[in-house]
């Protein structure tokens, strides 16, 4: 009878048999004896920390160390840089151009203001500088002619009694002037002539003399055969006659006195020479 179906006895499993070649694994022999006699050791004592004068404890610094502040630093890698367009020879000759009449506009508008203030830009006005001329001169009436068409020289008259000064005045761009003397300009200028005194007095001749401090208290008299010479006499220290001079009064002169005896001869200025 047979044994039933997986219940019969079984074939013990067969392992193939370990190559002759392979090599036998090494056993290595520990001493666990020795290892256990030798001493643990033992740990370090906790070293004491350093302290300052104040009592704290010193800070400790430790090599390669980094602090919680310390920002991590990481090197992105750089992006790539788009190609460099290339410049079109059409449009870098217009850019060019373009600045070029640019410095042109720039440079043309300076010189036109340059000249505009220099030359066509009125610098003073007729009345002001008629004003401003007389007001330093102290005259009694004062006539300025144009010279320049935008006010930068003028030919000034002035009057005081009866002496009379031609004088040029300079006007710079911001309106400031100076003066100095003009002989010879004011001659034969119609609208200057117009206010020169038709009449010489010695009353005239006299408080000029007295106004342009080259003689005060003076008397004065026309000096025999002449129509612009004066003789002047200052008074004398002890009530006679001082000083003579004889004066020339004519147009756009002003006071021209030299030191003279003339007054001797004046019948007018003789009972104040102390003369019969």
């Amino acid at each position: 009878m047979s044994p039933p179906h997986g219940e019969g006895a079984q074939a013990p499993a067969s392992f193939p048999p370990p190559p002759a070649d392979r090599p036998r694994p090494a056993v290595i022999a520990v001493d666990v004896g020795e290892r256990a006699d030798e001493p643990t050791p033992e740990p370090a004592a906790p070293r004491e920390p350093q302290l300052d004068s104040a009592g704290r404890p010193m800070p400790v610094h430790v090599p390669y160390a980094r602090s919680s502040r310390d920002s991590e630093v990481v090197s992105a890698p750089s992006a790539p840089r788009a190609p460099r367009p290339v410049r079109s020879p059409f449009w870098a000759a217009v850019r060019s151009h373009l600045w070029l009449g640019t410095i042109i506009l720039v440079l043309a508008g300076g010189a036109g203001s340059a000249y505009w203030g220099l030359r066509v830009h009125q610098r003073i006005s007729e009345a002001s500088i008629e004003r401003d001329v007389g007001g330093r001169e102290h005259s009694s009436a004062i006539r300025c002619v144009e010279q320049q068409s935008n006010g930068s020289v003028w030919a000034c008259g002035l009057v005081y009694q009866a002496a009379s000064v031609c004088l040029i005045a300079d006007v710079n761009p911001v309106g400031d002037w100076t003066t100095k003397d003009g002989t010879g300009l004011c001659d034969n200028r119609p609208e200057l002539m117009a206010i020169l005194p038709s009449r010489v007095t010695a009353s005239a001749v006299a408080a000029d003399m007295q106004s342009r401090l080259v003689m005060a208290d003076a008397r004065c008299a026309r000096a025999p055969g002449t129509s612009v010479r004066w003789a002047c006499l200052g008074p004398g220290s002890d009530g006679g006659g001082g000083d003579c001079l004889l004066v020339r009064v004519a147009p756009w002169t002003g006071l021209a006195s030299d030191q003279s005896d003339v007054c001797a001869h004046v019948p007018a200025l003789r009972k104040h020479n102390g003369k019969a």
